[in-house]
């Protein structure tokens, strides 16, 4: 069965490449025939993975917009792949690749090519819990695929004016699209947090 994760945010540092990283090993560790690939054009961190063997394609040109060329041959990689994919993208290119994807009808191809597509949104706590959930408000308005939703909770608890984001509007409103809450637990910092830190510094 061919299935494609793909990580969309328009906020950096809130755990895209992070999700990345998680969902890659699960499927190696299960012995999927995988296939990663980075797009982001200012911090491909995902791609700095050497285990995980990620193809870096940045699909943006010059003035950060979507290059359709390479673009369309990142989907054409995940069509032809009889595996588990696991794609990374920029959150500089968030808003054009969400426009593109809904113009060119890109997600329609991949499941007219027998592909499962899954969204993973990361959306962090504090202060850019608002933010992040206006970017997971633009993934279900442009899209109509499954979603994965990853509360980060580094910054802060995940809510939304006290409440927590089940209860907001919008995720009851795509409430039947979602396929799962994914809780990032805060540790330690000065235990678990920095054997964290020298792992992910160390890829």
């Amino acid at each position: 069965m061919k299935v494609c994760n793909i990580i969309v945010m328009s906020k950096g540092g809130v755990g895209k490449s992070f999700t990345a990283w998680v969902l890659a090993q699960w499927a190696k560790d299960k012995n999927h025939d995988m296939y990663c690939a980075d797009t982001d054009p200012g911090n491909p961190t995902f791609a700095g993975y050497q285990a995980l063997n990620v193809e870096y394609i940045d699909i943006a040109n010059d003035e950060m917009q979507i290059n359709r060329s390479r673009f369309d041959d990142l989907i054409d990689n995940i069509a032809g792949h009889d595996g588990f994919s696991v794609i990374d993208t920029g959150s500089t290119t968030f808003f054009p690749l969400m426009s593109y994807i809904s113009e060119a009808r890109t997600l329609d191809a991949l499941k007219n090519e027998g592909v499962r597509v899954i969204l993973h949104v990361p959306i962090v706590g504090g202060s850019a819990t608002k933010e992040t959930m206006a970017a997971f408000a633009k993934v279900l308005e442009s899209t109509d695929v499954e979603v994965v939703v990853w509360l980060n909770g580094k910054y802060g608890a995940v809510e939304l004016n006290g409440k927590p984001i089940t209860e907001t509007q919008i995720y009851k409103k795509y409430e039947t699209r979602v396929l799962g809450l994914v809780n990032v637990k805060t540790r330690a910092e000065d235990t678990f947090g920095e054997d964290f830190s020298t792992l992910l510094g160390n890829k």
